[in-house]
């Protein structure tokens, strides 16, 4: 099988004292070697019964955290990855939900020191519960569910055909060339189209542009993550 290989800066900050027989300590580590990306931080916590919690956050991630579970397996960790906990605070509002995730890393330590080996690369698998807080009004429970459900498969679609067009593809690094991307096209502006037709009346009818100015922080996340985990080659800051 392949996998893709992230190194990790052997920088292990041991927050438990532990033994070779007894417990393994709780650990952090802060990786990669491209300063024009932040970090991916994984965190350990201490090992209970065969196993320990692990907190994923940085680069993409923003203000999200993954969240799974490490389980010992030679020098190093075998990580489940169970879910992701989102939140994002806009002008007159925020919105937070939980996604369930489906994905495996390997942490492995070698003479050259800590490796993250990406087993099987995260799936955002569905939404599994979501709030959204509008001025002082409140979309919980069912209802917020179905609402975030269908803003981030609008934001899916949109990134998976920006993707496929290289000039489109570069706005997701520009958050102002983004926002006029998505913004509704002027009567009159007859500038070449770059976006599939049926998702033309969303961005028109100004949906598209309320999901930016609502979630902003959903669109990175939906158009960098599959490269981020699949690609050969993921470059990750290491922290000052």
């Amino acid at each position: 099988m392949n996998r893709t290989r992230m190194p990790l800066s052997a920088i292990a900050l041991l927050l438990l004292a532990g033994c070779a027989s007894g417990a393994r300590p709780a650990a952090v580590f802060k990786g990669g070697a491209d300063g024009s990306r932040s970090a991916l931080v994984v965190a350990l916590g201490p090992e209970k019964d065969g196993a320990s919690r692990v907190s994923l956050t940085g680069s993409i991630l923003q203000a999200s955290v993954i969240m799974g579970e490490a389980k010992s397996e030679g020098d190093g960790w075998r990580i489940g990855l169970t879910r992701l906990d989102w939140f994002n605070n806009w002008a007159n509002g925020w919105t937070e939900a939980s996604f369930l995730l489906d994905g495996t890393l390997l942490l492995q330590g070698g003479s050259a020191g800590w490796t993250l080996l990406i087993e099987k690369a995260p799936q955002l698998d569905s939404v599994e519960s979501a709030s959204i807080r509008y001025f002082d009004g409140y979309v919980r429970d069912a209802k917020g569910q179905t609402e975030f459900s269908r803003r981030w498969d609008r934001i899916q679609a949109v990134a998976g055909d920006m993707l496929t067009r290289p000039s489109a593809a570069a706005l997701a690094k520009d958050s102002r060339a983004l926002k006029r991307y998505l913004s509704p096209k002027r009567p009159g502006d007859d500038s070449p189209e770059n976006l599939a037709e049926p998702l033309r009346v969303l961005r028109d009818s100004g949906t598209l542009l309320r999901d930016y100015k609502e979630s902003p922080g959903l669109w990175p996340l939906a158009l960098a993550w599959k490269d981020f985990w699949e690609r050969a080659d993921i470059p990750i800051a290491v922290y000052p």
